[in-house]
């Protein structure tokens, strides 16, 4: 059964001779930023805020998707883990991307989703996404800094898309591919590899 911890509490996975890769899940295998902007997301009380809050509200996450989350406790970090936590089921699953991971399982590779997600309250979704995608997996992380995380654990690639892991992880030994994006098109990268789609990959990524 998949596991999750946390990697700073528990010894590293025993790579053995098992190929490792760590795969991110959101705007890489689903369209989360899309679902984010075009759901017709419903006002609720359950939101626990006022009508003209939750446009306001709403309307924030949609221009600033990316935005890095605050630490504190706020109305409106409720908010945005409710909406971000629809977001994570309602999200489609990239087909080339499922049939990567399938392949992934298929080749022998141990499959870590490395998430920067709070899986204290998004496990079991993210969990059930994934099963429910036929997507296989071996361990759920939530690493904030996936590039030593990714050093920590012994594992020399990831996929992701974000602009910071694309641009830094050849500088310390992780091999990063990344689905082109609207965000991260015009980053300069030093031995990133950028894909439009996962069949690339299967053919990149023994190289």
């Amino acid at each position: 059964m998949p596991l999750r911890f946390s990697p700073w509490t528990y010894p590293p996975i025993a790579i053995g001779s098992l190929r490792t890769i760590a795969v991110d899940l959101d705007d890489t295998l689903n369209n989360f930023t899309q679902t984010l902007r075009e759901h017709p997301f419903a006002y609720e009380e359950s939101y626990v805020v006022q009508p003209a809050t939750f446009d306001a509200y709403l309307e924030r996450l949609r221009t600033q998707p990316h935005a890095v989350e605050e630490l504190l406790s706020t109305e409106f970090a409720y908010f945005r883990a409710k909406i971000h936590l629809e977001c994570y089921r309602l999200a489609q699953a990239r087909p080339d991307g499922i049939a990567f991971m399938r392949w992934l399982k298929k080749e022998g590779w141990r499959i870590v989703i490395c998430t920067q997600r709070d899986l204290r309250t998004s496990y079991e979704a993210t969990q059930a996404w994934l099963m429910r995608n036929g997507i296989p997996f071996d361990y759920i992380f939530r690493a904030g800094n996936k590039i030593a995380f990714c050093k920590l654990w012994g594992i020399d690639i990831l996929v992701d898309d974000n602009p910071f892991n694309i641009q830094y992880g050849n500088r310390y030994g992780v091999r990063v591919f990344y689905p082109i994006t609207d965000e991260n098109r015009h980053v300069r990268s030093q031995g990133a590899w950028a894909f439009d789609t996962f069949d690339q990959m299967m053919q990149w990524i023994n190289a």
